[in-house]
Formats: structure tokens, sequence, C-alpha cells
């Protein structure tokens, strides 16, 4: 059976992203979603709870929706794509990931990923000279690419959803060489903050929903998610800032990605901010990016280390269902095999061991503070079936 692929965070579901569900419904006979949970890949709480955005993708067309591990979600690109990845290779059938990109074709992506595996002795000295010379680690690889393999389109490395796409293709070649992928190219711009044409972002759209404009967005979205979207988002501010007051700076180096003084910049700016916003302000430089930072500080408050991250990587996990179409239950059988166990249900999860049980309880764990900050009562455990 053919199995169309994607990777969302869906924060929130859009009318881009009912465009490429379609596309993948075209191409595959089952439609499957690799989602964040509650906590994004930007270091943010998700605008709606991950059951409804879950719920949200099946009634734009997937036929079941599996929730990516939090240590997985809130990480870097490479571990990002690393850990959406590794779920997939549980899947015996034929499979192609599908992802959005603001730029490249398939060979694009093919040789630029080469050319990174590769990272030859000039692109080496030329990256060095790079970082030396003061560039951003992100212009920095683009220029040493530029100059040790000139054939490969470094222009992919600006683009967030490109260099994303980039990871997942490099993973793919580690963990599942025998994965297609087919990049879809986005009819906005991931990081736009404008509402306009007849597509946009979802940061236009939570942008919007921060300034009260929520009838803005009518045009942009389906109707059932412009129905569950509030001007009103979960706020963990106050847990991210006392978390980081109590831990000491060489438990924040702990966290993914929390390297070369930065644990030490945190604490030395943690005491005065009344908000995680304003602390980002002052730690924000070239150096540290805004995502960056809000990860880290975000891993902190949920008490996620590099080391577990890395142990759960190199483990066999589980595939939760968030969410599955009524009509395709029959179908989830397809998924569970020996290594990766199908979560439906708490007996499903009482199954599991090692590190594997340890990374449920770490996401049963972050279940619970986003209903603590949201005053919801979602259930870890939960799966909602979708009546088309």
């Amino acid at each position: 059976m053919k199995i169309s692929f994607t990777v969302a965070e869906f924060n929130p579901l859009h009318l881009g992203h009912v465009k490429l569900l379609s596309r993948m419904k075209a191409c595959g006979e089952l439609t499957a979603v690799i989602m964040s949970g509650n906590f994004t890949q930007r270091g943010e709480v998700a605008c709606l709870d991950k059951y409804t955005r879950a719920e949200h993708a099946v009634k734009a067309g997937a036929d079941v929706v599996f929730e990516l591990p939090t240590c997985f979600s809130v990480a870097p690109a490479e571990i990002f794509a690393k850990g959406a990845i590794k779920l997939m290779t549980s899947v015996g059938d034929e499979r192609t990931l599908f992802f959005g990109t603001e730029n490249g074709f398939k060979d694009d992506f093919i040789t630029l990923s080469n050319a990174l595996d590769d990272e030859n002795k000039k692109f080496k000295a030329a990256l060095k000279e790079a970082l030396e010379g003061g560039l951003p680690f992100a212009a920095a690889r683009a220029k040493a690419v530029g100059s040790a393999y000139p054939e490969a389109n470094a222009s992919l490395l600006f683009a967030p959803n490109a260099v994303l796409g980039l990871e997942y293709v490099r993973a793919i070649k580690k963990y599942s060489p025998e994965t297609d992928f087919s990049p879809v190219m986005r009819d906005s711009d991931y990081l736009s903050p404008v509402l306009s044409g007849k597509s946009c972002s979802s940061l236009a759209i939570r942008q919007a929903l921060l300034c009260g404009e929520k009838r803005r967005i009518k045009p942009f979205v389906p109707p059932y998610v412009f129905n569950d979207l509030t001007e009103e988002t979960a706020d963990i501010d106050k847990i991210v800032l006392f978390k980081l007051l109590e831990s000491s700076a060489d438990e924040l180096k702990e966290v993914t990605d929390c390297s070369e003084g930065l644990e030490n910049r945190i604490k030395a700016f943690s005491k005065s901010p009344s908000s995680v916003a304003e602390l980002i302000d002052k730690l924000e430089t070239k150096r540290y990016t805004r995502a960056r930072l809000k990860r880290t500080v975000l891993l902190n408050a949920l008490k996620i280390t590099d080391d577990f991250t890395q142990k759960c990587l190199k483990a066999d996990l589980y595939l939760k269902v968030l969410a599955v179409a009524e009509d395709k239950k029959d179908c989830l059988a397809r998924f569970a095999d020996d290594k990766h166990k199908l979560i439906t249900r708490k007996s499903d999860a009482d199954k599991l061991g090692g590190t594997a049980r340890k990374c449920f309880d770490k996401d049963e764990f972050c279940n619970d503070v986003y209903n603590l900050i949201s005053g919801k009562k979602t259930n870890a455990f939960e799966m909602r079936v979708v009546r088309k």
C-alpha cells in the first residue's frame, strides 16, 4: 500500500495545508500526518490543543494523525526531522514524504544534502573562516557551501521550510533510504505576518489572533478551524521564568542547543523580565536566534535534556494516534510492528518499557502542563475518531 506522509504543526491548519493534504491523497492510498503536540518547534505553546488540531487535519483530508514526541517537536530542525523520520520507519509500506518549501526542486535537495553530508576540507575551512568573521551560522554555512560545492543550491539554507526539508532528506538517507520524498512549493512565506492574497502563513493567523482580529482570518482557514480558534492563548511564561530562577547554569547546559556560554547569559538576564518575550528581547543576538532561545527556556521548563532526547533518537519508540478517520480505523493495524508500538488507549501505553516508556511519560507530563496553563481537560491516552 502507498502511504503519503507529512510532518506538520498545523498551528493552526489553513487553506495551504488543505491543498497539501489534497495533493497527498491524490498520490497515495493512505494519508498520514506526524504532528507536533501542544508545544512547537519555535519554542511556543500551540494555539489549539493537539487533539483539536489533529481533528482538523482529518477533516481536511488526513486519514490518521500521529503525535511527534515532545522531545523532538521542541528541538532544532535536525532533531525534529530525525525524530519524525524514525517514526516513519515503523511502517513497512511504500512511503512518500511530502513537505512544503519556499524554493527548490527535488534534485536541489538531493545535491545539497549530499554536500552537507560530505563536508570536505574546503567546506570546513570556509565555514570556520565565515564564523570567525562574525557571520551567523546559517549565513556562514551557505557561504561555505557556495565555495566548496558550487553545483549546490545554497539559497535553500536561508529559507526555514527548505532547511527543515533538507533535514528530512538527510534523515531519510540515514534511517530510511527506501522512502521517497516530494517538495511542495508554498503559496506564502512561512514567516510573513501579512494576511493577504489567497493564502497566508500560520504565523500571520496567530498574530491576527493575538491582536484581537480573528474576523480577518476567516478567508484563510476552513470553517471548522475558524470556529475553534480563540483570541486567548495558553500562557506558560510564569512557569518558564520560575524554572529559570530555580535552575542552575549547569542544569541549563544540559538542555539541547544550550552551549557556548548561552547558559550563563540566560542566568544573567533571568531575574528581571516580566515575560518570556521581554527575556528573549534581552538575550537575542546574531549568534542566538529567537527560536533557539525560546526552545531553550521551554525545554528547561519541561525538564527535557539533550541526553534524554539523544536516547529517544536511538531507541525504538511508539506511534501515538491522536486522531483517525472513522472509515480508516481498520487501517491502523498497518502501522503497528514489534519495534514501534501503536498507542490508541492507556492499556497500549502500559505495555511500553525502557526509553519508550520514559518518552511517553514525558509526553504525558507535557500534556498535563498544557492542561494546567490552558484550563483544558485532555487525556494523554485519548484517540479521536473523526467522521469527515
